[in-house]
């Protein structure tokens, strides 16, 4: 939100393609983290399965701009948040509102639209049925697939037609264009062709 910016020139080709150029946090820059596992299953997920990848990373964006916004009443949508691009939009504000001094720029007021009370009533209902898992003994009814009508108990060849067990793709799967996954399973990396 505040560093990582791709930057491309006239040609279209990015001007910082490395790890030198492209600003990222670097242990200096990062807060204290204190991790806290939690191992359960997602009630939500396919087989209980939680995301694992960048969803953490999610809220800061939101959370950044939305603290500019409390501070100063002016919405960022162009990242990274900078000082200069900052300044710039501070500087245009005051201008459309006819202010000579940013001091005098009113308070931000929040002002809850429609999506305000169907999520608050959303909310509640998650609230309620996640109480009724957590004190429900058998849970069996949450986990493996069962929340999409299958056995937990049996393999999902047998209950789904179409679906396979495979640890590397058939021919068939290999010579489909749609299948990518498959695809990659044929790539041969250099130092393993042999022509060097």
């Amino acid at each position: 939100v505040l560093s990582e910016e791709m930057k491309y020139g006239r040609d279209g080709h990015l001007m910082n393609p490395d790890l030198l150029d492209y600003k990222i946090m670097s242990v200096h820059e990062m807060p204290d983290v204190v991790p806290i596992i939690v191992e359960s299953n997602d009630p939500e997920g396919p087989f209980g399965a939680k995301e694992a990848g960048e969803g953490p990373l999610l809220p800061i964006l939101p959370a950044v701009c939305n603290a500019i916004y409390d501070a100063i009443g002016i919405r960022i949508n162009e990242l990274p948040v900078t000082p200069d691009r900052l300044h710039k939009r501070i500087e245009k504000h005051c201008k459309q509102m006819g202010i000579d001094d940013p001091l005098d720029l009113p308070v931000p007021r929040f002002e809850p639209g429609p999506l305000q009370q169907v999520l608050v009533e959303r909310a509640e209902a998650h609230a309620k049925r996640d109480h009724l898992r957590d004190i429900q003994e058998d849970r069996s009814s949450y986990v493996n697939g069962v929340l999409f009508g299958f056995d937990p108990d049996k393999p999902m060849a047998e209950q789904k037609d179409g679906w396979r067990e495979a640890v590397v793709p058939t021919p068939q799967d290999l010579a489909d264009p749609s299948k990518r996954a498959a695809r990659a399973w044929g790539h041969v990396e250099r130092r393993h062709r042999g022509d060097d």
